[in-house]
């Protein structure tokens, strides 16, 4: 499959225009290889496989890391909501509580409405 033909305005040398052409062939070449063993219906009865040993390591790497929990100051957001949220919570429970023994105090609310006292009866 020869290369095509090459714009002007490029201007390469013959030297890089060999080079595109034994890369244009190679490419041709491997690609015939390829298609060749991947319609081989009997290829994966042969014994091996291709083992990059950068895959291996990325492998390796993905089953030893939870890739959803790295280091980022995101991670703290949840826990910092969290206790926010309690915070909240507990400041208007405290105030509640705070005004509910001072009406208790002064007679505000009878002894029959408070709920310590119902838990006798």
């Amino acid at each position: 499959m020869p290369a095509q033909a090459l714009p002007s305005e490029w201007e390469l040398t013959s030297d890089e225009i060999k080079l595109i052409q034994k890369r244009a062939q190679l490419r041709a070449t491997t690609k015939a290889e390829f298609l060749k063993r991947y319609r081989n219906p009997f290829y994966q009865a042969v014994p091996g496989h291709f083992v990059d040993p950068q895959n291996v390591r990325l492998y390796a790497y993905q089953q030893n890391t939870y890739r959803y929990l790295y280091t980022s100051p995101r991670i703290l957001l949840a826990p910092a909501l969290f206790v926010l949220a309690g915070t909240i919570v507990q400041y208007f429970v405290q105030k509640h509580r705070i005004q509910y023994n001072k009406d208790c105090n002064e007679g505000k609310v009878p002894y029959a409405k408070r709920p310590d006292f119902n838990i006798y009866f």
